[in-house]
């Protein structure tokens, strides 16, 4: 089973834990700190759409840069389709010294918020 966006699905903390996170976007790089910038290419659709193509004077631009911090690119890198969310938990347990109810929350809110951006999907397991 495979989330593209979370729309009141429910599934059990365990099958959560074992859910392995697969990045949409590819079009990133890295710098020499580790520290990631995802270019997200802009769609504009629609009634605004439209608006900011007939009031611009230059072009709207094509793509936007996210710049992840220090966790933010460990987590990124790890959303390879090779780990699981717990495998996340335990290296970012490691790499902060918080407890795992912290960085299990913390995780949790963080890979929400990337599948609900269209930046991941999430392969859950069948239980």
């Amino acid at each position: 089973m495979i989330f593209k966006r979370f729309k009141g699905i429910r599934i059990e903390r365990e099958q959560w834990l074992k859910s392995i996170p697969v990045r949409v976007v590819e079009d990133y790089t890295e710098d020499d700190n580790g520290i990631v910038t995802i270019l997200v290419e802009l769609e504009y659709r629609g009634l605004i759409g439209k608006i900011i193509k007939a009031i611009s004077i230059t072009p709207p631009p094509k793509y936007k840069r996210i710049v992840l911090d220090k966790i933010g690119s460990v987590v990124w890198k790890m959303c390879d389709g090779k780990h699981t969310v717990e495998d996340i938990i335990k290296k970012l347990m490691s790499i902060t010294g918080l407890s795992r109810r912290n960085v299990e929350l913390a995780v949790y809110h963080y890979i929400k918020t990337l599948v609900m951006k269209g930046l991941i999907e999430l392969k859950i397991p069948e239980k």
